[in-house]
């Protein structure tokens, strides 16, 4: 299994019950959790340039280390606010494609044990398809994203290129 295959298989990851280590972080008041192994870096007070004519979601992009790394707003696809006015942008890589998730705040990385683990509530919406389970950590609920799913269907990251 390539490693791109090994991230885009972070429900069969949590689905053979040997937990998980995630990247937390608040978009829209709520805790998040996604597969680390697709977060590539933190970047924090970092200027997105907007551009004209792109789907809402396409925030802009961002000039890193001399590239250019598009920055989406994922919050729609959880039908949550993002809320922060200059984000930090967790940037996620697969193969050569790199594209910056904007979220409130980033936390920490936690190692969580496949017993705090609960499966995801159905709730009816359109953000069942994204939330792989529930953890329970002493600092509270943290809903685990297969963050790689909601940039496939919002991007073109899966072919290398970008939106």
């Amino acid at each position: 299994m390539s490693a791109a295959e090994t991230v885009l298989d972070f429900r069969g990851w949590l689905a053979r019950g040997e937990g998980a280590q995630v990247v937390v972080f608040r978009l829209g008041g709520e805790l998040h959790g996604c597969d680390i192994r697709l977060v590539e870096e933190v970047v924090t007070k970092q200027r997105i340039h907007p551009l004209p004519d792109v789907p809402a979601h396409l925030l802009g992009m961002m000039l890193l280390r001399g590239e250019m790394v598009p920055v989406v707003d994922v919050s729609a696809a959880l039908a949550l606010p993002l809320t922060a006015e200059q984000p930090p942008v967790l940037v996620a890589g697969l193969g050569e494609a790199r594209i910056g998730v904007a979220v409130d705040a980033v936390f920490e990385v936690l190692d969580i044990p496949a017993e705090s683990l609960r499966p995801a509530p159905y709730t009816g919406g359109d953000r069942d398809a994204y939330v792989v389970a529930v953890a329970r950590m002493p600092a509270g609920l943290v809903t685990l994203i297969d963050l790689a799913e909601i940039l496939r269907e919002r991007t073109t990251l899966e072919t290398g290129e970008q939106p």
